[in-house]
C-alpha cells in the first residue's frame, strides 16, 4: 500500500484541468481509474487533506473516468490556489515517505489514522 499511497499523491501532482468555471473545477487524474476497489474506501483521507484548504466545499471521484470534481467558494479560493494546495500535499507525502516506506501493507493500514494525523499536522504547520 505504501506504493499505492505514494503513487496516488504523485498522480495528483500531474493533474490537468479539464474544465473550470468559478466555483467548480474538474480535474483529470492519471491512474485514478486504476485504484483497486478495495482501496477506494480510503478516499476520505485524501478528501479531508484537500479540504484543509479553506473554501473547498466538496470533492467527488469518478474512478471510471479518472476525473475529480471539486466545488469551492469562489470568494475564498480559486483554481490556482487549489492546484498549488494539491501539489503542496503531494510534496509533504513524499517528504515523509520514510515514515511509511518500510512498513508492510498491513502495518500501513493499521496505522493509517496515525499517518493521516501526522500529515495533517505537517500541512497545517507549513501554511
Amino acid at each position: 500500500m505504501n506504493t499505492l499511497l505514494k503513487t496516488t499523491f504523485f498522480y495528483f501532482n500531474k493533474i490537468k484541468v479539464v474544465h473550470s468555471i468559478p466555483g467548480r473545477i474538474r480535474l483529470s487524474v492519471p491512474g485514478l481509474n486504476n485504484v483497486p476497489e478495495n482501496m477506494r474506501k480510503y478516499e476520505h483521507y485524501t478528501t479531508s487533506l484537500i479540504k484543509i484548504e479553506e473554501g473547498i466545499k466538496d470533492i467527488s471521484y469518478s474512478y471510471i473516468t479518472g476525473k475529480v470534481l471539486l466545488t469551492y467558494d469562489k470568494n475564498v479560493t480559486n483554481e490556482q490556489k487549489i492546484l498549488d494546495w494539491i501539489n503542496f500535499i503531494w510534496k509533504k507525502v513524499i517528504d515523509n515517505e520514510d515514515v511509511y516506506n518500510k512498513m508492510q501493507p498491513e502495518e500501513i493500514e493499521k496505522n493509517l489514522d496515525k499517518l493521516y494525523e501526522m500529515l495533517c499536522k505537517e500541512l497545517k504547520k507549513g501554511r
